[in-house]
């Protein structure tokens, strides 16, 4: 579909006083293998204070000494591995106006990107900032509302990352200074050398689909993310709400056989959430082997731990199975016993290990044939609705996914609880919502 993003200007936005010093920044295997962009976008009513474009230009300059990779582009060395040189090619700041409308469907077409400039990777940037006034906004907010929207690409931070990367933005656009002092430094994540893979890595296998992967890495493939996105047909999703009251139940429900000593909030509705999705699939038998993975933070998992402040992709999938039969006539205690068994096995080794597979297996990444993935980070992102750049927090906070993504996410909800958006075909939603016992927000 044509863009209905009209750009009324685009600045280049490089750091402000951090010198290009053009030296190669290793990129991890995780790194390696996220070669698209992901998206953060956040409207503003217009009673929350005036929005001022040349501070957020400034602050974001001031900001990007400190994360001056950002400001870099990427490159693939003679090796074939992709790096970030920091160049200081810069950051870019658009100011735009729009005629999407107020239906979620819209918001992945909401981003501006130049994709007819952008002919080799030294034209791609890494992260573009858009500031604004749409018929949505207008329709929600007023006549002066806006939004603004991030583009990241994800060679440079995962959900953690990232989501420091807008407090330290809103903070410095504040005048208050830097949230938290970022580490870049991916290093530490290198794979051993040689090799050394001590466990059999079942949530991995050969990525055969090289033409549409987002996850198989040429410079080609990099450049065609943006355009291969667009034209993927969008997928339908429905989400359903699970209030504080309902997750504790479900709690309740997962301890009272006394199996399990405790389990996590997310431990349980993970486990509640991979049997329903499960039996709600189509043409699945009863001795089918079916899979779940969900992302787990390893920077206190790591040894030396990280820390909190590490800049880049420090998730590791967390892979567990069952067949269908499992899933359907096991207590709910014994599931959730599952994915605490895959939880724990994320370990310092385990993770090591994994990256010296995927150094020895460079087509490898995580098993295509997985059909419950979760993606999970709701108290992470319950901090995004508490971001205010100096005119008061926003009105609404929207992660626009990849149509191509079939993930089941867990948001948060504006009150309490969480948000669980399924993609499923309208007869296996039908069925998902009947065995949840949930009603669509």
């Amino acid at each position: 579909m044509a863009s209905a993003v009209c750009v009324n200007d685009v600045s280049r936005i490089v750091p402000k006083d951090h010198p290009a010093d053009h030296a190669a920044m290793f990129l991890c295997n995780m790194d390696q293998r996220l070669g698209f962009y992901v998206r953060n976008l956040f409207f503003y009513a217009p009673e929350s204070g005036k929005l001022d474009t040349d501070r957020l230009k400034s602050s974001l300059a001031e900001l990007l000494d400190s994360y001056h990779f950002w400001a870099g582009r990427l490159r693939f060395n003679h090796s074939g591995r992709m790096e970030i040189v920091c160049s200081n090619a810069g950051a870019l700041f658009a100011l735009a106006s729009s005629s999407l409308s107020a239906t979620a469907d819209h918001f992945d077409d909401f981003f501006f990107l130049d994709e007819d400039k952008i002919t080799a990777l030294e034209d791609l940037p890494l992260l573009t900032i858009q500031v604004s006034v749409t018929g949505y906004v207008t329709h929600l907010l007023g006549d002066d509302g806006y939004a603004i929207g991030m583009l990241i690409h994800h060679t440079l931070a995962d959900a953690i990352a990232g989501m420091t990367f807008l407090l330290n933005f809103a903070s410095v656009n504040r005048g208050d200074g830097l949230y938290m002092a970022p580490n870049g430094d991916r290093t530490r994540l290198r794979a051993r050398d040689p090799p050394r893979v001590a466990f059999q890595h079942r949530e991995f296998a050969k990525q055969t689909d090289h033409g549409s992967s987002r996850f198989t890495l040429t410079q080609e493939s990099v450049l065609s993310s943006e355009s291969r996105r667009r034209k993927a047909p969008k997928k339908s999703r429905q989400t359903f709400a699970f209030t504080s009251a309902r997750l504790l139940e479900l709690k309740q429900a997962v301890l009272d056989d006394g199996t399990l000593p405790g389990c996590s909030t997310f431990e349980a509705l993970a486990a509640f959430i991979w049997r329903a999705h499960a039996l709600s699939l189509p043409g699945k038998s009863s001795s089918d082997v079916l899979r779940l993975r969900f992302m787990v933070d390893t920077r206190s998992v790591l040894e030396p731990p990280l820390g909190q402040n590490f800049c880049g992709n420090a998730a590791y999938g967390a892979f567990a199975e069952l067949t269908l039969a499992n899933l359907r006539e096991l207590p709910l205690s014994s599931i959730t016993a599952r994915v605490q068994e895959a939880k724990r096995r994320v370990s310092n080794e385990y993770v090591r290990s994994g990256w010296g597979y995927l150094e020895l297996h460079p087509d490898a990444w995580y098993h295509h044939d997985c059909e419950t993935m979760i993606n999970a980070w709701p108290r992470l992102m319950r901090e995004s609705l508490e971001l205010d750049f100096g005119w008061g927090k926003p009105r609404r906070v929207e992660y626009p996914l990849d149509p191509r993504n079939s993930s089941v996410i867990f948001f948060p909800l504006i009150s309490d609880g969480i948000q669980v958006s399924v993609c499923l075909d309208s007869i296996s939603l039908a069925t998902f919502e009947k065995l949840a016992l949930i009603s669509k927000s």
